[in-house]
């Protein structure tokens, strides 16, 4: 794609957005759909909270041991992936001094 082509990048200009009825609405627009996914995100996270508590209650599960479980089905090899990384994090303790073999 040569740069002829090329959409020149939007610059920012409060004055421009705001003395602009179109895109005054469009701004309020953008605004109330990232608070509207804010919300749900919120409403999610709390959520997920009370199944943390229902797990551990019911079978005593650490709400950690769950996400990590969680992690991996989302993720695939994110267990191998922190162990790998607490492996490495060992060799460095151990080289540093700080933690013995």
């Amino acid at each position: 794609m040569s740069d002829k082509t090329r959409t020149p990048k939007v610059q920012f200009s409060l004055d421009g957005i705001i003395n602009n009825p179109v895109t005054k609405r469009q701004l309020e627009g953008f605004v109330e759909e990232i608070a509207l996914c804010y919300g749900k995100i919120k409403q999610e996270k709390e959520a997920i909270k009370d199944i943390l508590g229902e797990a551990k209650d019911s079978l005593g599960i650490p709400g950690k041991m769950l996400t990590g479980l969680v992690n991996e089905m989302n993720n695939p090899g994110s267990i191998d992936q922190k162990q790998h990384e607490l492996e490495e994090l060992s060799d460095f303790a151990v080289g540093l001094g700080i933690k013995e073999e």
